[in-house]
Formats: C-alpha cells, sequence, structure tokens
C-alpha cells in the first residue's frame, strides 16, 4: 500500500537506516566507491590524453570497452537468484584491484582491456548493493531509503571528482586513479 505523505518521513528514513548494520555498511562501502571510484568521465580522459597521450577518439572508445565488462556483469547478476554478500564485497574488491591496476598499465591498449574487468566490478558491486537494499527494506521505507541510498551513491562524485584532481595535480594522475 502507497504510504501517506507525512512530516518526518526522511528523518524515519534515516532513522531506519541507522538501526541496520547490513544498510549502514552499504551505504558506507557504496559511499566510498561513489565518491572515489565512479569518476570515469575525469579519470579516463585524463589517463588517455595525459598519459596515453591520445585524443578525445581513443578516449571515446574507452567507454565503450568499459560497457563489455558492465554487460558482461549484468548478465551474470541476471543469473543469481537472490543477491549475497561475498558478490557484494567481492564486486567491490575486484572493482578496487581492477581500478588500481588500470592506472599502472603500460600503454593505451592494456589500459583499455583492463577497463573491462573494472566495468564487470563496478556492475557486479552496484548491482549487489541495490537489489539487497531494495529486498531486505519493507515496502513502506523501501523508496525512502533507496532514495538515501542514491544519495550516497551518486551525491559523492561531485565531492569526489575534485578531490581526484586536486590528487593528480599533487601526486600526478596514475597515483589519483590509483586512489
Amino acid at each position: 500500500k502507497p504510504v501517506a505523505r507525512a512530516k518526518g518521513q526522511v528523518r524515519e528514513g534515516l532513522a531506519y537506516v541507522k538501526n541496520r548494520k547490513d544498510l549502514v555498511l552499504i551505504f558506507f562501502l557504496a559511499g566510498v566507491i561513489g565518491t572515489f571510484g565512479l569518476n570515469f568521465q575525469m579519470t579516463n580522459a585524463l589517463m588517455a590524453t595525459e598519459v596515453y597521450g591520445v585524443g578525445a577518439g581513443e578516449y571515446g572508445i574507452l567507454g565503450s570497452i568499459m560497457a563489455v565488462g558492465t554487460f558482461g556483469g549484468a548478465l551474470l547478476a541476471a543469473r543469481r537468484s537472490a543477491p549475497r554478500w561475498r558478490y557484494l564485497i567481492g564486486g567491490g574488491v575486484f572493482f578496487g584491484v581492477a581500478g588500481v591496476s588500470s592506472a599502472w598499465m603500460p600503454n593505451y591498449i592494456a589500459f583499455a582491456l583492463i577497463l573491462i574487468p573494472v566495468g564487470l566490478g563496478s556492475l557486479t558491486f552496484l548491482n549487489s548493493c541495490n537489489t539487497m537494499v531494495q529486498t531486505s527494506v519493507p515496502p513502506q521505507y523501501r523508496a525512502r531509503v533507496l532514495s538515501l541510498y542514491l544519495m550516497v551513491v551518486m551525491g559523492g562524485t561531485p565531492i569526489g571528482s575534485p578531490l581526484i584532481g586536486w590528487f593528480a595535480e599533487l601526486f600526478g594522475i596514475q597515483v589519483a586513479v590509483s586512489i
């Protein structure tokens, strides 16, 4: 049944999340990865142009190559019957390892190819987070919790992008991508 609008519903959603340790963990992990890891438009552009010295066309190809990995992650997600912590944690770790590895690829082709596992890991992680949040929250809280979850995942990127850019200026692009 639809929940009638009332004052304090966002506060109720926050309280609900605060009392669920599993959701707090998901929100934390998604927030960190959303803030520092999902800045592909910037990091891939920096890697393509500044590290490998290629142009806009080659940068554009990177998104298509990464889509191969995300498509693979979507196909694997469709095979799963239920969300599991091992896919959430494993996807996050796999994404992190592939992302750090991508920063240190010796050439453009190797960088492009490692974006396939980066895409696979990111989609596996995000799909697992989304599914666990949606299936573990009672209907009367689901919309509020999902909106908070999306705020955490997507709201961190505007904070992370300038930080990653700043790190790139201070320490170099490859260190910033590794972070």
